[in-house]
């Protein structure tokens, strides 16, 4: 039964988040936005701010080092 449980919680679904892949956000000149927030960081209404290490459901931005940085979700596969 225990092992049944196990394999539940860590199998993979549509719904679920598998990771996420980082995309540094640039300006138009291409230049890196930098940052020492993730609150300095420029996204749209629709795009909020990381607020934990782990992979969100939804894309957001955070502060990376000092460079602003969009984590996209990858969808389990």
């Amino acid at each position: 039964m225990a092992v049944v449980a196990a394999g539940l919680l860590v199998g993979c679904n549509d719904l679920e988040n598998c990771g996420s892949t980082p995309v540094d956000i640039t300006r138009t000149d291409g230049g890196l936005y930098r940052c020492v927030t993730s609150e300095d960081c420029p996204r749209t209404s629709r795009v909020s701010v990381c607020v934990t290490d782990v992979s969100s459901e939804r894309e957001c931005v955070r502060c990376d080092e000092t460079r602003c940085v969009r984590l996209i979700p990858e969808a389990c596969q």
